[in-house]
């Protein structure tokens, strides 16, 4: 009977794979100046070879951000958005990987030329305040889809 039972559990059971590929989709845009986590969800149904769903579309995913506001002297904004987990259709967490950024506009070379060439010539005092000219804030579009997502180790998944 303990056999039995065994068996069945095996049956009832379907492996999901490290390295198996996902869609990540950004829900909400984020910003190198925004405050707050920003949310994001499984864009399709995760399949095993026979159809059966793993990992249920809409399904949140956990996100770390790491982002660097807009400076002055030009410095422009950066973000890093990297995925971390989400859940299996058994309520098992599934670390990822997988990762996208983005970099606001440089204006270094703006703020200096003026600053420094205004500063030292016609507008001594004035020119130098174009130092504190700051590059552009890093923008991630809401709706961005995360290229390259993938599963990080192996899983069995209960059906």
């Amino acid at each position: 009977m303990a056999l039995l039972v065994l068996n069945l559990s095996v049956f009832a059971s379907v492996p999901l794979d490290r390295g198996t590929a996902l869609s990540v989709r950004i829900i909400s845009q984020i910003s190198s100046k925004q405050k707050g986590s920003p949310t994001a969800i499984v864009e399709n149904d995760v399949k095993d070879r026979n159809g059966v769903i793993l990992i249920k579309r809409g399904t949140p995913v956990q996100l770390q951000v790491d982002k660097k506001e807009a400076k002055g002297c030009g410095k422009a904004g950066y973000i890093q958005v990297k995925c971390v987990s989400t859940s299996a259709v058994d309520g098992q967490i599934i670390t990822l990987e997988g990762s996208t950024d983005a970099e606001g506009d440089n204006k270094k070379w703006l703020a200096i030329g003026l600053g420094v060439g205004l500063g030292l010539t016609f507008l001594p005092l004035v020119g130098f305040t174009f130092l504190a000219i700051k590059g552009d804030q890093a923008v991630i579009p809401a709706n961005t889809i995360i290229p390259n997502v993938f599963v990080m180790n192996d899983y069995t998944i209960e059906k």
